[in-house]
């Protein structure tokens, strides 16, 4: 099944990933798909899920709010994938995953996951979470170990690719922890415990619990610290394998990705992102290392080595384009080509294009981008 899967990846992938902001109307859809065509990009990873909500049509999380001026009948995704059709671009669905708020206030909708199911929410190790981004964390993000999230994420999922069988690809991105000092929630501590439970003698046993229960609430943790690390570790790849035999079963066809960290190693180990493993069970096609640095040597290094690790599965290098000018991001798209990258992805259209309104950069970038007589 993974076979076809990745055999449906154009020759060169050349793709864009759009944000949810260029998603918000027919003209702005329309916009990024005649842009993407006529600069010789061939994929859209484009953000349908970006924080607990929807521009497609859910019965799970409520509509985007920046939708509500736009007509109820109107489904971007599906208004996406028509505009597409015939184009020679390719769709995937990019939702993000654990991310599901960013603003200080709360969402407006009473179904949006954060009021409706306020203790999946993950917690750092005094029992806080953040709102807004701040440091090492985005905002708000679901517990990774918590049964009821993955639940509830797999119906998601499984939603997006039962409604939109014509879709390329769904596309991952936040599957990962924030970083190591999430989550430590009440039901994060309990179920690290009860995993713990056969590794330890009943007089050990009896102590951590009674150092958790009068003055350390970590103590299973603390005594544990590698095992706690590769349990979260767990948490999200089990996520990861499941939505793989899931979409596999709906339709085999399905390219399945996800926007990573890019140095494998790191993110094991700061995000208990452990991607290389996903790519190489064969639980995604591909992957898009975001290789964002501004420094193409360091960019260049970064592809070499992912596509080396990766063992023949093909790879997807992302060019941070928003934050260089359009000659260092043609010098990076050249380096990816000579690591024996499958292709690139820029992040992203909607500041390099300045949300449609202008082709300044994509006509500096466009002869690099498009150089060969295949489409």
């Amino acid at each position: 099944m993974t076979g076809t899967a990745r055999h449906r990846l154009p020759e060169e992938v050349r793709a864009l990933w759009v944000v949810r902001t260029s998603m918000g109307s027919p003209e702005s859809i329309e916009r990024a798909v005649l842009l993407a065509s006529r600069y010789g990009f061939n994929a859209l990873f484009a953000q349908v899920r970006g924080r607990g909500d929807a521009y497609y049509r859910s019965s799970y999380e409520p509509r985007a709010e920046s939708l509500a001026n736009q007509p109820d009948d109107f489904d971007p995704l599906g208004y996406l994938l028509r505009v597409a059709e015939g184009v020679g671009v390719q769709v995937h669905a990019w939702l993000n995953v654990y991310y599901v708020w960013s603003q200080p206030r709360l969402p407006r909708s009473r179904a949006h996951v954060v009021n409706r199911m306020p203790q999946w929410i993950a917690r750092d190790a005094q029992n806080r979470y953040q709102m807004t981004t701040a440091g090492k964390v985005e905002g708000v993000y679901l517990c990774p170990s918590n049964p009821n999230v993955r639940m509830h994420l797999l119906k998601v999922f499984a939603e997006v690719a039962q409604r939109y069988p014509q879709l390329d690809g769904i596309h991952l991105d936040y599957v990962r922890y924030p970083y190591e000092g999430y989550c430590y929630c009440a039901g994060c501590r309990a179920r690290f415990r009860q995993a713990m439970l056969e590794r330890v003698s009943e007089r050990q046993r009896a102590e951590l619990d009674r150092l958790a229960a009068r003055r350390n609430p970590l103590a299973w943790i603390h005594a544990f610290p590698a095992e706690w690390d590769d349990w979260r570790r767990e948490q999200v790849s089990a996520f990861v394998r499941a939505f793989s035999r899931q979409s596999r079963q709906i339709n085999p066809r399905l390219i399945l990705s996800a926007a990573v960290w890019p140095v494998p190693e790191l993110a094991a180990k700061h995000k208990f992102q452990q991607w290389l493993h996903w790519l190489r069970s064969d639980w995604l096609d591909t992957v898009l290392p975001m290789a964002y640095d501004k420094d193409t040597a360091v960019v260049a290094r970064q592809a070499e080595r992912v596509v080396q690790q990766a063992q023949g599965r093909p790879v997807i290098v992302g060019i941070g384009a928003w934050q260089i000018a359009p000659e260092s991001t043609v010098n990076k798209i050249r380096a990816v080509r000579r690591s024996g990258a499958r292709g690139f992805s820029l992040f992203s259209y909607d500041v390099i294009t300045q949300y449609g309104a202008s082709e300044t950069y994509l006509r500096q970038i466009e002869h690099t981008v498009y150089p060969f007589p295949f489409g």
